[in-house]
């Protein structure tokens, strides 16, 4: 099984908070995982966020761009 990225890149749009929160609630983290990774996409600008099967990445891509996240997916 070939496996997909998502990329979460870092914008001037969203406040640190928000994107915490779409961790939490989509990724299931814990306030100090989702406050490093956002913090990780704020110092180098982007992070891959999740990895797995190309329409698992596809969906969460997309739901993370529902809640206004830059969210690309990549093959890993």
């Amino acid at each position: 099984m070939e496996m997909w990225n998502v990329v979460v890149w870092n914008d001037e749009v969203n406040l640190a908070a928000h994107v915490s929160y779409v961790f939490r609630r989509l990724l299931g983290m814990n306030r100090d995982e989702s406050t490093s990774l956002m913090l990780q996409i704020h110092r180098t600008g982007s992070a891959i966020v999740f990895s797995g099967a190309r329409e698992h990445v596809e969906l969460l891509c997309f739901r993370m761009r529902t809640y206004g996240l830059d969210a690309t997916l990549e093959a890993a």
